[in-house]
């Protein structure tokens, strides 16, 4: 193939690599290991779905059965949501809606790759403010910088990956006074931060977006289905951009389904969070492991870097696959782990234990 064919921006492009999955205990991807099926009222909904569902029948474009349970859980109005296929989708659908070449986007550093990723691919330029020692986000910095610059996007993943931190409402308030363009927010993992999320905010700010999942808390990754919640006016033009059909029949048909039965979901989140901070509290009683506090269902920790390929290999020897951030400047040394049952995570710390008392 003659590479003159490709765009600019392809051929100098790094795509997101996602990591081959050969191991049986998978803590890389922040999935919800507890499966919503075995819950009997959305395994009830789900063969009722399956009954009548009819394949040769093209999907509603806008998923309004969905919007519409959505709506009722968010407390807002259905034509505020628009959905697609996982965070990801919504994430391109929305900067291909607002981003021009040349255009800049602010992100802070380290965080959820796929806003760089995108924006490059359109020609856009990132700028990334380094988070302050300790994974803190710069709030001063970042407030300036929208100030003095005036970014066209302004991207705050809330709680942040990989991190976890959490930043309060008020200071991203702050940041859509400050901005005179757009604040985009990703909530994927809010509900299991137990804190005031900024989707009520957007019938005040006509410049935010706020980004939500049912793939992480609602255990639906496989199905893929996210959502942005945002002025009525932003939906009409992202929508413009978004394919006709973007999620399919069975997707908004179960998503939905198991939105009204979040109150037999939700509270596995409460048995996630109890476990993520008991496998903190395990992790920081390590010698040579650093590990961050968490408002998600993952933890951030660190090693000297020297080991980072021997613990890597040792967790895969054991069939435990876990996030590694390799040749990544502000995280050597670094892995992600995504809480899951207490047995599993023993067997991680077991093995992190082995490794760092050889060291």
């Amino acid at each position: 193939m003659k590479t003159e064919w490709l765009r600019r921006e392809v051929t100098q492009f790094a795509p997101y690599v996602v990591a081959p999955v050969h191991e049986t205990h998978v803590i890389n991807a922040n999935e919800n290991y507890a499966n919503v099926l075995d819950i009997p009222e959305v395994r009830a909904a789900a063969e009722e779905i399956l009954a009548g569902f009819r394949p040769q029948v093209y999907p509603d474009p806008m998923a309004n059965g969905l919007r519409t349970a959505l709506a009722d859980y968010l407390d807002v109005q259905p034509e505020q949501l628009l959905a697609g296929n996982g965070g990801d989708e919504m994430i391109s659908y929305t900067l291909h809606t607002f981003l021009n070449e040349g255009d800049t986007i602010l992100v802070h550093a380290p965080t959820f790759d796929m806003y760089e990723v995108g924006a490059s691919l359109i020609g856009a330029k990132v700028e990334h403010l380094p988070d302050l020692p300790g994974f803190r986000r710069d709030q001063e910095g970042i407030l300036r910088t929208i100030r003095e610059k005036q970014p066209k996007m302004t991207f705050l993943c809330n709680p942040n990956n990989p991190t976890g931190e959490l930043l309060p409402a008020s200071f991203i308030e702050e940041c859509l006074k400050a901005a005179d363009n757009l604040v985009f927010v990703d909530e994927a993992y809010m509900e299991f931060a137990g804190a005031e999320s900024v989707v009520p905010l957007i019938d005040r700010y006509p410049n935010l977006i706020v980004l939500r999942t049912l793939s992480k808390a609602f255990g639906l990754a496989g199905l893929r289905c996210g959502y942005i919640a945002a002025d009525k006016d932003i939906i009409t033009e992202v929508a413009k951009v978004k394919n006709p059909y973007n999620l399919n029949s069975l997707t908004q048909a179960l998503a939905a389904a198991v939105v009204r039965c979040r109150d037999k979901i939700l509270p596995t989140r409460d048995g996630i969070v109890a476990e993520r901070e008991r496998l903190y509290e395990a992790l920081k009683q390590i010698p040579g492991v650093t590990v961050w506090p968490s408002r998600t269902n993952f933890l951030l920790m660190q090693v000297d870097e020297s080991l980072s390929d021997t613990l890597f290999d040792a967790w895969k020897q054991a069939d435990i696959l876990v996030k590694r951030y390799q040749g990544r400047a502000l995280l050597p040394g670094a892995f992600r782990l995504t809480v899951t049952t207490a047995e599993v995570d023993d067997a991680a710390l077991c093995v992190l234990k082995g490794v760092m008392a050889r060291a």
